[in-house]
């Protein structure tokens, strides 16, 4: 990111900006109490219809031989051994805490003491067959008040992505037959709801909810995008599920605020990592872009979205295609690496100097963007975004493949390739121009594309790429009690830090085991994935 001040140009909207989106608001509420109350009298929740999808997701897959399912079964049964290893010392240990402490067995409670492992676990615990562990962890909600944290101030963002995504996730990959599960989720939703008690109608990033009585909530300036612009699925999904439509006009309020601003930018299609959410509508004064840290989940969500709202707007894809415009063009780079592997990455654009630069810095938060941008290639039917979804998550794996460890460190700088048609290498090393945060902490970024590629190709090098991946982040991780983050990927033996995030259960080690599932197991026709990993039914 730059050193700069954030002091850019604000862009001010004319009256006419203000009014119409006056004008919408009066509008939609409105047509919001319509249908409110048609639902309300004709049925208690938003129906799915039977018919046929409008799109298909994943790959026709081939008749598989008795050999590879050998395999594959083997490969799968070793990622739920991790998984009920790392769950058994969350148990054990941490149980209805936030979080266990992988090496000495320890407990900590960063998202407000509602036991987010075992909330963000429970479709996974599904998933993989655990049933009568499913049914303890869903027994032990009752002992959890969702409108009464254990701390004053509640991340708005994780609070939703983990705890109301993962009830609404365990809500529908059981059949919606466990009534606590909407209960809990409903008594979350409402009491986030508040959140968005602002002048704009955007929420707070950060809700001090004991010091918040009466009131507006006062909005801030330099928010993480992410933050505000990453709440849409779990929202919407609340109001189909319950038929209480709020939650979803609440999540149109934003939308509309994103749809507006997206062209007036320093980057038109795209929207800086920061916001400010102070005043009366969003603004931007950051001309910082990117697709990693701090932005992520606010482009991922708007592909993911449409197929979740499909029936009700086009609004979001046209959103996304819009932003995959302008990041393909602006953010995506050729890497020059040894043996000049036919890869792409995407890097972060500073509009603050003159002229623009883009850095060549590697994410692994941003290795998603192959998974996004394959599942954009579905709704668009475009084999040239499916190409490029491909390239983009082999340039991930290749951050996996060229360290000691054989897993990929969280920060790093390559080389840009000056022309991507006739890249060449002359330097000297693994690749690596830098590397600036050398840890691993359990992420699921590449996993994830690689699953998604896998499904939506059908192609079984997907299966030995990830493979490779899984032995070596079991290898290096593994605890006596669970796994644990690693310190130096550069190292050929990293040493632990004492750390497992609830994400290491929710999607890593998920993402692991639907990769070696049958593809009819959480199918990408039905299901849509949050950032945390939790499948809503779309279809």
């Amino acid at each position: 990111m730059s050193d700069k001040p954030t002091r850019g140009i604000r862009f001010q909207r004319p009256r006419s900006l203000h009014w119409r989106l006056r004008s919408r608001h009066v509008l939609l509420a409105v047509v919001i109490l319509c249908l409110y109350f048609y639902f309300s009298t004709h049925t208690n929740r938003i129906p799915f219809h039977k018919s046929q999808p409008p799109y298909k997701i994943q790959a026709k897959f081939p008749r598989e031989s008795a050999a590879s399912k050998k395999l594959r079964l083997q490969r799968r049964s070793q990622v739920e051994d991790a998984f009920k290893h790392a769950w058994k010392g969350y148990k054990d240990h941490a149980w209805l805490h936030d979080e266990v402490m992988p090496v000495s067995g320890g407990q900590k409670d960063p998202f407000v003491g509602w036991a987010a492992t075992l909330v963000d676990s429970l479709d996974s615990l599904y998933i993989m067959g655990m049933k009568e562990e499913f049914a303890a962890a869903v027994a032990a909600l009752a002992l959890i008040d969702f409108s009464k944290p254990n701390a004053d101030k509640v991340p708005v963002f994780e609070v939703t992505i983990r705890y109301l995504g993962g009830l609404l996730g365990a809500w529908d990959i059981s059949e919606h037959k466990h009534p606590i599960l909407l209960e809990k989720a409903t008594q979350l939703g409402e009491f986030l709801y508040k959140a968005f008690d602002t002048q704009s109608g955007l929420p707070v990033p950060y809700y001090f909810w004991k010091e918040n009585t009466s009131g507006k909530l006062h909005g801030d300036d330099k928010v993480i995008i992410a933050q505000i612009a990453s709440l849409s699925l779990e929202f919407i999904r609340l109001s189909q599920v319950t038929g209480d439509l709020k939650y979803a006009a609440q999540i149109q309020i934003v939308t509309d605020q994103l749809a507006l601003t997206q062209n007036l930018t320093a980057l038109p299609g795209m929207w800086p990592i920061t916001a400010n959410c102070s005043g009366e509508h969003l603004s931007f004064q950051d001309k910082t872009f990117s697709l990693g840290v701090l932005s992520d989940s606010a482009f991922e969500y708007l592909p993911k979205t449409h197929l979740l709202n499909h029936r009700t707007s086009d609004q979001y894809i046209h959103m996304y295609r819009l932003a995959l415009a302008s990041f393909s063009k602006h953010l995506f780079f050729r890497p020059s690496l040894p043996g000049v592997p036919d890869v792409l990455m995407s890097g972060n654009l500073n509009m603050f100097a003159d002229p623009p630069q883009l850095d060549g810095q590697f994410q692994h938060l941003a290795c998603f963007v192959g998974g996004m941008v394959a599942l954009g290639s579905r709704i668009s039917n475009s084999g040239e975004e499916l190409d490029t979804a491909r390239k983009l998550t082999d340039g991930c794996v290749w951050g996996y493949n060229n360290t000691p460890s054989g897993v990929m460190p969280d920060f790093a700088h390559v080389e840009l390739c000056q022309d991507a048609a006739t890249c060449t290498w002359s330097g000297e090393g693994n690749g690596f121009k830098s590397v600036d945060d050398s840890s691993y902490r359990l992420r699921p970024e590449a996993i994830e594309s690689v699953f998604i590629m896998y499904r939506l190709t059908a192609d079984p090098s997907w299966m030995e790429k990830g493979w490779k991946m899984f032995e070596a982040i079991v290898k290096h991780t593994k605890t006596d009690i669970a796994h644990a983050r690693l310190v130096n990927v550069m190292d050929e033996n990293p040493t632990h830090e004492d750390s497992m995030e609830s994400y290491w259960l929710a999607e890593t080690l998920k993402y692991f085991y639907l990769l070696y599932s049958e593809p009819g197991l959480v199918s990408l026709d039905d299901f849509v994935l949050n950032t945390e990993a939790h499948p809503f039914r779309w279809h």
